[in-house]
């Protein structure tokens, strides 16, 4: 009964909207491969190492909004797929767990290949396909010698009928008028936008310009170069988060400012932080009332251009130098950590039509070049500006790149030699010599021989001509900033 089961397993994956799979083959899951590969109405992807190909697939999903269908074999394979459904969860997309596993006579009992799957991600992932309505993880453990299929096909008969309006969160009630509410009670707003998913954008945007409220606005949102430059609120009473946690200083202070009301409005419904916060999972822009615009103290925005010219090698000067030497329309993916960060305080205001795209839901760098390669599939122009241990974390993802169809593909990687951003955090002065040493992973290790590894032409980039006349196709290129000049430049700015 295994053929049966595992064409059932298929055949549930269409019926939830899957259309593409990203396929890591093993002995155990060989008849749901073979089950696709007979197909000519799907597309696939293959890649041996499950935590890559998982990442790939959220980055799939992510830029279809569609459900995206990741297949393992049994056993630790399954679990690989732990930490894109951690990444998938918080960011609310549509991704689809399929794990192959034993029948249920060998859970339990310590069989060879054998481990309990059934519940395998927790509260990450959902598991009653009747009930899955794309908002979060869905995962499908299909025991392969069991007669099962009557019972996959019966749980998923209807799911295909039920789709909820693209956007909008299934069983989400439309809060317009809790934000009305708040907007009403708040003297002294403040808006704060994260990563949005692109089907919020225009309906925000729009909002935006009628709120008048100061406000501060990332790259991952789409908007940071068409809304208004982000002003700095010198006091506040009221707090309005639209999207993803901001990766900015100041949400992180809210957490010590229980006097600002805080309402976010994002897709998984979560407030953001520890202390007492309302949160929605969607509103209707449109219908929100806006009252008369609120006088907020505030600040004008902090000019970075004088500190970016007085420090033209500092990390931050080569932010500025690359948001602007990116072709426009290009699709861009931060790492988290200090690019992300970098990238809002130094990049150009200047509207270029470039895609910001980051895995914010975590706030981790875990699986970020694999991410970068599914958001590229198809792409003319796609550049991905990571850390350097952020690309030693995903050194199989460019197993794609011979899958993806896509043009120029550059992987900036910048090489400050281990994990810098620890070097400012507060909490680490004073700390030892050894302590400092195993935080911050200070490395020697140049990325030429991962370049070679996969036919990826690289060069090392030490001023700014060398961006000039890139090489086409991927090309991974290493950015070395003046530790000096970046180290000058942060206590320039106050943070050194």
């Amino acid at each position: 009964m295994g053929d049966d089961a595992a064409l059932a397993a298929v055949e549930a994956c269409l019926r939830l909207g899957a259309r593409e799979f990203v396929i890591c083959a093993g002995a155990r899951n060989v008849e749901i491969v073979a089950a696709l590969t007979a197909r000519s109405d799907v597309r696939l992807h293959h890649h041996p190492e499950e935590r890559s190909a998982g990442f790939f697939g959220l980055g799939r999903s992510i830029a279809s909004g569609a459900p995206v269908a990741v297949v393992t074999t049994s056993g630790t394979a399954a679990a690989e797929l732990l930490p894109v459904a951690i990444e998938a969860f918080y960011q609310a997309r549509s991704l689809l767990l399929v794990t192959a596993d034993r029948p249920d006579r060998f859970r339990g009992r310590g069989a060879p290949q054998a481990i309990e799957q059934q519940t395998l991600f927790g509260p990450y992932a959902a598991t009653d396909p009747e009930c899955w309505r794309w908002d979060r993880p869905l995962h499908l453990n299909v025991p392969l010698e069991e007669p099962t299929p009557e019972a996959i096909l019966r749980a998923v008969r209807n799911a295909e009928t039920e789709r909820p309006e693209r956007g909008r969160p299934p069983d989400a009630e439309d809060a317009a008028d809790q934000v009305s509410e708040f907007l009403r009670g708040a003297s002294e707003l403040f808006v704060m936008v994260g990563d949005l998913h692109e089907s919020w954008r225009h309906g925000v945007r729009k909002f935006l310009l009628r709120c008048g409220a100061p406000m501060y606005i990332e790259a991952t949102s789409g908007l940071r170069e068409n809304v208004a430059l982000p002003l700095r609120v010198e006091v506040g009473t009221h707090v309005l988060r639209i999207g993803g946690v901001p990766s900015c200083r100041f949400w992180r202070d809210l957490e010590d400012r229980p006097e600002v009301d805080v309402l976010s409005v994002t897709p998984n419904g979560l407030p953001g932080l520890g202390r007492a916060a309302e949160a929605v999972r969607w509103v209707d822009w449109e219908k929100v009332e806006v009252p008369p615009p609120s006088r907020v103290p505030v600040l004008p925005p902090r000019d970075v251009d004088p500190y970016l010219e007085r420090h033209p090698l500092s990390e931050p000067a080569w932010f500025r130098w690359l948001s602007e030497a990116i072709p426009k329309w290009s699709l861009v993916f931060l790492g988290n950590s200090l690019p992300i960060r970098e990238w809002n305080l130094a990049a150009t205001y200047t509207y270029r039509g470039l895609r910001c795209f980051a895995n914010r839901g975590a706030n981790g760098i875990d699986g970020c070049v694999s991410t970068f390669l599914g958001l590229a599939v198809g792409e003319t122009e796609a550049w991905l500006i990571c850390g350097d241990l952020t690309a030693l974390y995903d050194l199989a993802a460019p197993w794609m790149l011979g899958q993806i169809g896509a043009g120029d593909l550059r992987i900036v990687v910048i090489n400050n030699g281990g994990g810098k951003i620890f070097a400012r955090l507060p909490a680490l002065e004073g700390v030892g010599e050894g302590t400092r040493t195993m935080i911050e992973n200070p490395h020697r290790i140049d990325f030429e021989g991962w370049a070679t590894m996969w036919n990826m032409s690289y060069r090392r980039v030490t001023a700014w001509d060398d961006l000039a006349n890139l090489p086409p196709g991927p090309t991974v290129l290493e950015v070395i900033p003046d530790a000096a000049a970046t180290a000058s430049f942060w206590k320039d700015w106050g943070m050194g």
